[in-house]
């Protein structure tokens, strides 16, 4: 699990146990996963999860459906994540999907092509 809390150390962890998957990024006390693992979870080209996230913000709610990390703000811990490869490394701000914000998602449309 990645962190928000203790900039200077985290651990990357499944978030189920014993089960093959992304890694959980905890942020803001919710694991959430980036649209990089979202794109890679899913086998669709990279922008792919971004695109559906912008046709849904009006349905999405920041805080409760995702978050987001500005580079000024959360510097140390978007460079951490681009090391551990969770997010592009071309990223600026990043985006952070939760599950209520995924299964919003998947309910309208997925995040296929």
């Amino acid at each position: 699990m990645v962190s928000d809390r203790d900039e200077d150390s985290y651990e990357t962890r499944n978030p189920q146990p014993g089960l093959a998957g992304p890694v959980a990024i905890a942020f803001g006390g919710v694991d959430t996963l980036s649209l990089r693992q979202l794109d890679e979870m899913n086998q669709v080209p990279k922008g792919t999860s971004f695109r559906r996230f912008k046709a849904l913000l009006g349905v999405l709610e920041e805080g409760r459906d995702f978050f987001r990390l500005d580079a000024s703000t959360h510097a140390a811990l978007l460079a951490r994540l681009r090391a551990e490869q969770l997010i592009y490394p071309s990223s600026v701000h990043v985006l952070l999907i939760t599950e209520s914000g995924y299964r919003r998602m998947l309910d309208r449309g997925g995040c296929a092509p």
